[in-house]
């Protein structure tokens, strides 16, 4: 048979029940006796105590009725079922007193559901960009396997057609080592981002050793390159990880904005706070339902141009995590004009503000 729950109430009225009985048995035992002193000082006990209990029966009902909706409340919730539509207190102190104690339950509940979900985003985040390593290791590794077979099979080949085969394997192998790279990079900034130290770094001349870097592969494009961003901007970030920003947004428009165009940075506004950075070209853009995913890890827009340039579709992201180390943030859209816009801040260092 079911244990019936008894409610605080009914706990304290038979509480008081036996009390009452023991003290009115010690009270028929010395009235038997006719020890009448003892008899009275055995009886004024028992009066207080009962007028005690009379006025806090009387003044607390309503403090049991929260007590018992409580206590059912924590039952529930044991039983993993709490029903938050059927918690309703008196509009009292105590009322009140309850109602911030269960909506500290839910508060708490919902950080432990928000939790659980993202420990369960950042498993399949990992999960997928495990299957996309997997998916862009298979064709390099499978292509070095195919070139070395090749060199080491039982057919007779060239020295052309020899230096051939090594040269594509030295190029697969140059594209495992970018992404291998390219995801040591994120997963670092991602997870350990107090590894990068920080110096003082002058934005113009960093954006300029990018564009020094990659002048053999704009030239090859016939792209011009200018740097407007102001020598006088300095501030304290990590010199790999904003180099690899100015770097990749290059590299991004040799590889897919196509020949005979521009690009061009600049430092156009400033605030308490941040520097505000352009960076542009005037090539062929892309399709405006990729603008807001081109941050996207191991996005392909096109994905033969892509394999074919040996992009690993990890250079954007690496730029937006760069701007976010740098406390900052970016954003892309087409230009009216034609080409890729790419808006972007520095934090300034706190002397600067």
């Amino acid at each position: 048979m079911e244990h019936k729950h008894l409610t605080y109430k009914q706990k304290t009225i038979i509480y008081f029940a036996i009390a009452f009985v023991a003290y009115t048995t010690v009270f028929l035992i010395f009235a038997n006796f006719g020890d009448i002193s003892t008899l009275v000082l055995y009886l004024a006990p028992l009066l207080i105590f009962a007028i005690i209990m009379a006025i806090i029966g009387y003044t607390s009902d309503k403090l049991w009725a929260v007590m018992d909706i409580l206590s059912k409340f924590v039952n529930d919730a044991e039983k993993g079922a709490p029903n938050y539509d059927t918690v309703k207190f008196p509009d009292t102190v105590s009322g009140e007193t309850g109602n911030k104690i269960i909506s500290l339950y839910k508060q708490l509940e919902n950080s432990k559901l928000e939790i659980i979900k993202e420990k369960d985003r950042n498993r399949q985040m990992k999960q997928e960009m495990t299957n996309n390593i997997a998916h862009e290791l298979k064709t390099p590794v499978t292509s070095i396997r195919g070139y070395l077979e090749t060199l080491l099979g039982d057919k007779p080949l060239d020295d052309e057609r020899r230096h051939y085969f090594l040269e594509r394997s030295y190029q697969q192998t140059l594209r495992l080592s970018n992404l291998i790279n390219d995801v040591s990079i994120i997963n670092k900034v991602e997870e350990s981002s107090e590894l990068f130290p920080k110096e003082e770094l002058n934005v113009r001349q960093i954006a300029q050793e990018a564009i020094d870097e990659l002048a053999d592969a704009t030239a090859e494009k016939n792209i011009a390159v200018t740097n407007d961003i102001r020598p006088d901007i300095n501030i304290n970030g990590n010199h790999s990880l904003m180099y690899s920003i100015f770097r990749n947004l290059i590299e991004n428009v040799v590889s897919y904005a196509g020949e005979n165009i521009s690009i061009g940075m600049e430092s156009h506004r400033e605030d308490k706070e941040f520097y505000y950075f352009r960076f542009y070209d005037t090539g062929c853009g892309v399709d405006e339902q990729y603008i807001t995913r081109l941050f996207d890890r191991f996005l392909r827009l096109d994905t033969g141009r892509s394999r074919k340039n040996g992009g690993t579709g990890l250079g954007l992201s690496i730029v937006k995590h760069a701007v976010l180390f740098h406390q900052g943030s970016i954003v892309a859209k087409n230009s009216p004009q034609g080409g890729l816009e790419f808006y972007f801040s520095f934090k300034k260092n706190d002397n600067n503000q």
